[in-house]
C-alpha cells in the first residue's frame, strides 16, 4: 500500500500564511461570566493539568505527564498506563500496527483516549478566561509535542479514523480558546495539523460495517476541518462529505422512536454529542425538520433511561467516551447532560432532564435549565425495543427497564450485548439489578467475551449458552437472537411480553418472557415454546455491588446496609444459588467503568429446562 511507504512530515502540509479559523460555536465560552459551578470545573481542570496528573478512563498515568517546560512530555502519547509499554510510533506505518491483537501492550483504548487531546480543552478555556499566558503556552507546547511524536501517517495514533475526528474536535476548541496567543508560525503548524487530519479522513473513510459512530466522528472531523481551513482547496469537498454523512447517520443510527441503534444509551449519548458538534460547526440552520425531530426523539429516549438521580443502566457497551471533556472521564450523568444539550440545540427546553451535572458543554449548546420530573407511567419503544416503568411501588421510586430490542446496529452489532429480555431495576435512584458492564475492549480478549454474553445478563439461559454468539471483540456470528415485542399494555402499570429466537437452532425453542407489575413489585413469567429441551435453565439477577443477599428457602433477600431492599422469589422447585466473582462464567462481577472490576453477587434460579414454564417475582420492600 502506497500510504504505508509514505514518509512525509508536517511541513509538507503547511499552507503558507494560513491561520485556523475560530468557530463561532465556541465563542460564548469567552464572552460572559459562567455559572460558578462551570467556572470551578474549568479551574480544577487547569490546576490538574499544571499538577502533571493525567487521569482518564479511571487510570492515572504514571509520574508526571509534563516535561521540564510544563508541556506534555512526548512519551505520554504512546504510553499505556497499565502495562507501561509503548505503542509503535514514527518508526512504523499506521498500516503496520494492529491494536486488536497486540494485547501485551494493553488495551488500545487507553492510549487512544490520551491522544484525543480532550484533556487539554478545559484548561485551554480556563487560560483564555483568566488570561493565563503561561498556561496557554504550555498547552500550545503540548500540541507541538503531539505533532513531534506523531508524524503524518506514522504510528498507532493514525490507525483509526474515529480518533482523528475526536482530535479535530479538541483542536477546534483549543484554537478558539488560545487564538490570542497563537503566533504566525504556530498558526501555520496547526493548519498543517488540520490539513493532514482531514486529508487522511477523506482518503480512508469508514465503510460498510464500520459506518456507525466511526463514520459520525469522521464526518464531524471533516466539517470542523472545512470550517477551520475555509481557504483549503478541498474545504468544499470536506464540508459536503461531512454534512452528508452527519445528516445520513443522524437518521440511520437512531430508530424512529429515538432509541439508538447501537442498543446502548451511552453510545446513543456519545453519538448525539458528535452530531451536535458537527451540526454546531455547520450552523444552526443546518438542522432540517426531519433531523431536528429525530434528535428530539433521541433526547426523549435518553431521558426515559434516567432514574430518579439521573443515572442510566449500562446497557450494551459503555466505554466512557466523551467529545467535550471536563476533567477526567468520570461523568456519571453524561446521558442527562447530552439530553439537555440536544434540548438546547433543537430549542426544546421541555426535553431537558430534571437533574444533571453542570458542564461547560452547556454553554456551547445553550442547554436549558433543568426540566420537570417526568410523569409516572410506562413508556414502550416499539422500534428500539425497550419498555420503561417509572413510578411508585410500595412507597419506593421505581425505575424498571425491560429489553425486547435487536442485538445492535448493522452486520457487526459492535456495541450490543446478548441481553434480549433482560431487566434492570433502580429504587429511589440507587441501582439494584444492574448490568455487568463493559470492562475492557482489546486488552483482555476472554473478558471481552464474558461481559457480552447472556449468562452475565438478567435474563434466562439454557445450559449457560448465550442467545447470541460473539465471534470477535466487536462482532457476532453466526448466531444472533432476534427479539419480538408481543404485547404491551397502554396502562401506566408495566405489563409487557416479548420473545427471542436465540435458542431455536440449538435447542428447538423460543424464549418468551412476560413482565407484569403487581401491587408490591413485578412478576416474571419465562417459558420455552417448541421442543422439550434437556439440561437446565438459569434465570439470573446481577445485584449492585453494595448489596448483600441471604438465601431463605425459595427466596433471596437482598439488603443494603442490613435493610431489605427487594426479595427475589424463585419458581416452584427451582434451586437458588448466589454466585460471587466467578471468573469462568463472569457471573458475580460488575464493571462500573472502563477497566474497573468489582466483585458482586448474581442470584441464579436453576431448574430443569424440560419444565418449560417458570414464574419468578421481585418483591419491593417498603421503606421502614
Amino acid at each position: 500500500m502506497r500510504a504505508g511507504r509514505e514518509h512525509r512530515g508536517w511541513p509538507d502540509f503547511v499552507m503558507a500564511g494560513t491561520r485556523p479559523a475560530v468557530l463561532p460555536m465556541f465563542e460564548p465560552l469567552f464572552q460572559a461570566d459562567l455559572p460558578p459551578a462551570i467556572a470551578r470545573q474549568l479551574q480544577v481542570a487547569a490546576d490538574t493539568f499544571r499538577s502533571g496528573k493525567l487521569t482518564l478512563l479511571n487510570r492515572q498515568w504514571p509520574a508526571s505527564m509534563l516535561d521540564a517546560s510544563g508541556s506534555v512530555d512526548p512519551v505520554i502519547w504512546r504510553l499505556d498506563p497499565v502495562s507501561g509499554a509503548n505503542w509503535p510510533g514514527t518508526e512504523r506505518s499506521a498500516f503496520d500496527t494492529d491494536f486488536r491483537f497486540d494485547t501485551a501492550k494493553g488495551d488500545f483504548k487507553y492510549v487512544a483516549e490520551a491522544n484525543r487531546l480532550h484533556f487539554l480543552v478545559a484548561p485551554a478555556i480556563n487560560a483564555r478566561r483568566t488570561l493565563d499566558a503561561e498556561l496557554a503556552a504550555n498547552i500550545i507546547g503540548s500540541l507541538h509535542s503531539w505533532m513531534d511524536a506523531n508524524l503524518p501517517g506514522r504510528g498507532i495514533n493514525w490507525y483509526s479514523g474515529i480518533e482523528l475526528g475526536y482530535r479535530l474536535a479538541s483542536l477546534s476548541c483549543i484554537v478558539a480558546a488560545l487564538d490570542p496567543w497563537v503566533d504566525a508560525t504556530t498558526a501555520e503548524r496547526l493548519g498543517a495539523f488540520v490539513n493532514f487530519h482531514a486529508t487522511w479522513l477523506a482518503r480512508f473513510p469508514s465503510l460498510y460495517s464500520s459506518a456507525n459512530n466511526h463514520l459520525v466522528a469522521e464526518a464531524m472531523g471533516l466539517v470542523l476541518a472545512a470550517r477551520m481551513l475555509p481557504g483549503h482547496a478541498d474545504a468544499s469537498a470536506w464540508l459536503a462529505s461531512g454534512k452528508m454523512h452527519l445528516e445520513d447517520r443522524a437518521l440511520a443510527l437512531f430508530h424512529e422512536d429515538g432509541i439508538g441503534r447501537e442498543q446502548s444509551p451511552a453510545y446513543s449519548a456519545f453519538t448525539l454529542e458528535m452530531l451536535l458538534v458537527g451540526f454546531g460547526a455547520l450552523g444552526q440552520d443546518s438542522l432540517g425538520p426531519e433531523i431536528r425531530d429525530r434528535l428530539a426523539k433521541a433526547a426523549e429516549a435518553l431521558c426515559a433511561f434516567l432514574d430518579k438521580e439521573g443515572n442510566t443502566p449500562s446497557i450494551g457497551d459503555d466505554d466512557q467516551s466523551r467529545v467535550l471533556l471536563a476533567f477526567g472521564s468520570e461523568e456519571p450523568r453524561y446521558t442527562a447532560s447530552i439530553a439537555a444539550a440536544v434540548a438546547g440545540a433543537v430549542d426544546r427546553p421541555d426535553l431537558s432532564p430534571p437533574i444533571r451535572d453542570p458542564h461547560w458543554r452547556d454553554v456551547v449548546f445553550a442547554s436549558p435549565a433543568n426540566g420537570k420530573t417526568p410523569a409516572e407511567g410506562t413508556v414502550t419503544f416499539p422500534h428500539g425495543g425497550y419498555s420503561v416503568r417509572r413510578g411508585a411501588i410500595a412507597g419506593r421510586t421505581v425505575h424498571m427497564v425491560f429489553d425486547h430490542g435487536p442485538l445492535g446496529f448493522g452486520a457487526l452489532a459492535a456495541h450490543g450485548h446478548a441481553d434480549a429480555l433482560a431487566i434492570w431495576l433502580s429504587l429511589d435512584g440507587l441501582p439494584v439489578i444492574v448490568d455487568a458492564g463493559t470492562y475492557l475492549y482489546n486488552g483482555e480478549g476472554a473478558n471481552r467475551g464474558r461481559f457480552r454474553v447472556s449468562a452475565v445478563h438478567n435474563t434466562l439461559t439454557i445450559d449457560g449458552v448465550s442467545q447470541s454468539e460473539p465471534s470477535g471483540a466487536f462482532n457476532w456470528m453466526p448466531r444472533r437472537a432476534r427479539a419480538t415485542l408481543e404485547s404491551a399494555s397502554a396502562s401506566p402499570q408495566l405489563n409487557v411480553a416479548a420473545s427471542h429466537d436465540g435458542y431455536a437452532r440449538r435447542f428447538g425453542v423460543v424464549h418468551h418472557r412476560a413482565l407484569t407489575e403487581t401491587s408490591n413489585g413485578f412478576e416474571i413469567t419465562d417459558s420455552l415454546k417448541g421442543a422439550s429441551p434437556s439440561g437446565n435453565v438459569e434465570i439470573a439477577f446481577l445485584l449492585a455491588p453494595d448489596l448483600t443477599v441471604t438465601i431463605e428457602g425459595q427466596s433471596a433477600v437482598v439488603c443494603r446496609q442490613d435493610r431489605p431492599v427487594v426479595t427475589l422469589l424463585a419458581p416452584n422447585g427451582a434451586r437458588i444459588e448466589a454466585v460471587r466473582a466467578d471468573a469462568v462464567t463472569g457471573r458475580g462481577l460488575h464493571s462500573p467503568g472502563f477497566g474497573v472490576l468489582q466483585e458482586t453477587t448474581t442470584v441464579v434460579f436453576r431448574a430443569p429446562a424440560s419444565e418449560t414454564l417458570w414464574r419468578s417475582s421481585i418483591l419491593i420492600n417498603p421503606l421502614t
